[in-house]
C-alpha cells in the first residue's frame, strides 16, 4: 500500500502505530520520556518528506524508530557517568491491567521491568536485536535490514545479548513465572505493613542483590547491596527510619507484578523483583525512589 506523506496521512500513522513504536523504543532505551521523544522525532522526520510516498509504512516507521533509539543510546554512557549513584529504567506503572494498546505490548515481556534492568548490560546493537526479535518476534532477515547488517551477524549479536541477560523463562512457564512474582510481592507487602521481614528475608538467595535508585534526589544506596544478610540490614535499617511507612499497592510495574508504596508527604517508591532461575527466590530487587522517574502512576494516583 502507498500512502502519500499529507497532513492526514501522518495523522492516521501516528494513530496507528505510535504503542507499537514507543513500545519498541523503550525497551531500547529504559526511559518512556526518551522513548516518546525518539516517536515524535521519528514523525517530525516524516512530516518533511514534503509528498514522498511510504511503501509498507510499518516496516519503515519500526527501523526508523529503532535507528533514532540507536543514536540516543550512544549518549547515554555519558549521561549515566555523571548519574548520582544507580541508574535503573524508568518504570512504567499501573495499578490494574492495561487498558490501552500500548499498556497491552508492555505487559506482553516476561520478566517485564526485571528484562529492562538486565537489557542496560547490553551494547546498544544487542538490545536492538534482542527486543526486536525476543520481544516482537522479527526475523533476522527483517531485523537484518533495519540494522543494516547481516541475518548472520545479527543472530550472532542476539546470542551474546541473551547470554548477557541469562535464563529467562519459556512462555509455558508464565503462569508459573507470575505466581512466583506475586508470593513475593505479597510477602514483601506484609513485611512493609507490620514490621516483620522474616519471611520475606527467607525467600531471598544468598547471593541476592538491591539496587535503589534515588537520582540524587531522595537518598538511596549509592552503590548496589550484596548477599541476603546485607539487604536484610538495609531493609530493617530503613524501615526503622520510617522510610517504609506508608501504603502499599500492588501495581503492574511495565509488565511484571510489583509494588508501589505511597507515602504520606513524600515521594513513593516503587519495587520490582527478579526471581532466580527456579523461581522460587528472589535474585534481585529494584528500588526506584527517583521521585522523576515515578511520574507515569495511572488510575489517578501521581506523585505529587
Amino acid at each position: 500500500m502507498m500512502l502519500s506523506e499529507s497532513t492526514l496521512a501522518i495523522e492516521q500513522l501516528y494513530r496507528d502505530y505510535k504503542p507499537l513504536l514507543t513500545s519498541i523504543a523503550y525497551r531500547m532505551l529504559g526511559s518512556m520520556t526518551e522513548a516518546e521523544d525518539a516517536v515524535q522525532d521519528v514523525f517530525v522526520a516524516i512530516s518533511k518528506l514534503d509528498g514522498t510516498d511510504i511503501e509498507f509504512p510499518k516496516a519503515y516507521l519500526v527501523k526508523m524508530v529503532t535507528n533514532r533509539a540507536l543514536n540516543m543510546m550512544k549518549a547515554a554512557p555519558r549521561k549515566r557517568e555523571s548519574y548520582p549513584g544507580q541508574w535503573l529504567p524508568e518504570p512504567v506503572i499501573e495499578l490494574a491491567a492495561a487498558d490501552e494498546p500500548q499498556g497491552h505490548a508492555i505487559q506482553q515481556e516476561r520478566l517485564g521491568y526485571a528484562l529492562l534492568v538486565l537489557l542496560q548490560t547490553c551494547t546498544p546493537p544487542e538490545r536492538a536485536v534482542f527486543v526486536l526479535r525476543e520481544s516482537f518476534g522479527y526475523e533476522y532477515a527483517d531485523i537484518a535490514t533495519m540494522l543494516d547488517k547481516s541475518e548472520a551477524a545479527c543472530r550472532k549479536i542476539f546470542s551474546r545479548a541473551s547470554a548477557k541477560i541469562g535464563h529467562r523463562p519459556s512462555h509455558e512457564d508464565d503462569a508459573a513465572l507470575d505466581r512466583s512474582i506475586e508470593r513475593f510481592v505479597q510477602s514483601f507487602s506484609q513485611a512493609i505493613e507490620t514490621g516483620h521481614f522474616e519471611s520475606f528475608i527467607h525467600l531471598l538467595t544468598d547471593q541476592a542483590v538491591m539496587i535503589s535508585d534515588g537520582g540524587g534526589i531522595v537518598r538511596s544506596a549509592y552503590n548496589p547491596i550484596l548477599g541476603r544478610e546485607r539487604v536484610s540490614a538495609f531493609l530493617r535499617g530503613i524501615s526503622r527510619k520510617g522510610s517504609l511507612t506508608g501504603e502499599p499497592h500492588r501495581i503492574w510495574i511495565s509488565g511484571q507484578p510489583g509494588l508501589l508504596l505511597l507515602r504520606e508527604n513524600k515521594p513513593p517508591f516503587a519495587f520490582a523483583f527478579l526471581p532466580g532461575e527456579d523461581h522460587g527466590a528472589i535474585q534481585a530487587i529494584y528500588l526506584v525512589s527517583n521521585p522523576n522517574k515515578l511520574l507515569r502512576i495511572s488510575n489517578g494516583y501521581s506523585n505529587g
